[in-house]
């Protein structure tokens, strides 16, 4: 692509958003993202679309200005209440994270998509991304982990309710509020968030941007209730199965690993949470505020020195 001196983040390491300097203190952080239903709740899609869209701009720490509404309907096939509750559940989720809607564009489609193209700003010297985790950090994850094989699950018979509203609920959550309790604590290293390419997918995207590699320990990774339970009734989505198959080259698993968090690990999230590369130093404060605010926070592993020749950036336990 061609050079430019504003870019301060762009495609090289395969980062949330682009970050564009716009003064000596400013930046603005660009983002763009929609996809199909993943939930029969119109409303309900509207909020978990708006959600998975804002969250690259949490990934960099940012904050959330402007947002334009991507929406391809079949406008004479399905009801116009329908497209009309998709865009409030957008539009409340936008409201949430303090960002202006500003319009945006639709056109008529066979199959409904929406999302969001989000700017956010943030100070040019707190730019957050998925570089600069260090040997010695501690990992944290703010969701549960299982979203993709809950809306796999749904048109199956055993679905438990209980389980797809835990998912729909963690899917719709901002990374807002963790996001700003990480920046004000001026605590991460490096910050990603989960979403189609799984933890394991993420997390070595991250080792390789920070030249490390990390342990993660599968018995720590928190679940959505009922997830290890369809998968042993075997919901197993298309994308999980490429990110296993595509990202194991970066991972070593040993013999006798339990399949159902291995599954999990590489599972495509909807909407996850984020990944916090913090100093050990700092871990304890993180935990404390975290918990005090009462937003979750998981300690899933560490990061270690590279180990150049193997060419393995995640160590499972």
């Amino acid at each position: 692509m061609p050079e430019n001196d504003n870019v301060l983040v762009g495609f090289g390491y395969k980062d949330d958003a682009g970050v564009y300097k716009i003064s000596d203190n400013s930046c603005l952080i660009q983002t763009v993202d929609f996809f199909t239903p993943v939930v029969d709740d119109p409303y309900a899609f509207g909020q978990i679309a708006a959600a998975n869209a804002l969250s690259d701009v949490y990934a960099m720490g940012g904050k959330p200005l402007t947002a334009l509404n991507i929406a391809c309907f079949p406008i004479n096939d399905i009801e116009k209440e329908v497209f009309n509750l998709i865009l409030l559940g957008g539009l409340d989720k936008i409201k949430e994270s303090g960002a202006a809607l500003l319009g945006g564009h639709s056109i008529d489609d066979k199959e409904i998509k929406y999302g969001l193209s989000v700017t956010g700003i943030c100070n040019i010297n707190e730019i957050y991304s998925n570089q600069g985790a260090k040997p010695g950090d501690i990992l944290y994850l703010t969701k549960s982990l299982g979203t993709g094989f809950a809306v796999s699950a749904i048109c199956s018979d055993f679905l438990n309710g209980d389980t797809m509203e835990e998912a729909a609920q963690s899917m719709s959550k901002l990374n807002k509020y963790a996001s700003e309790l990480a920046v004000s604590l001026k605590s991460p290293n490096a910050i990603t968030d989960v979403t189609g390419f799984g933890l394991i997918g993420h997390m070595s995207e991250m080792m390789i941007a920070s030249g490390t590699r990390c342990e993660i320990d599968l018995r720590f990774l928190p679940v959505i209730n009922g997830v290890p339970e369809l998968i042993k009734k075997g919901i197993n989505p298309a994308g999980t199965k490429r990110n296993r198959k595509y990202f194991s080259r970066y991972a070593s698993i040993p013999n006798g690993v339990d399949e159902t968090l291995l599954w999990i690990a590489f599972g495509a999230e909807t909407s996850g949470g984020l990944i916090f590369s913090v100093p050990e130093g700092k871990a304890a404060e993180t935990e404390t505020i975290f918990k005090k605010k009462g937003e979750p926070l998981y300690k899933i592993g560490m990061v270690l020195d590279k180990n150049v020749e193997s060419g393995i950036y995640i160590n499972i336990i």
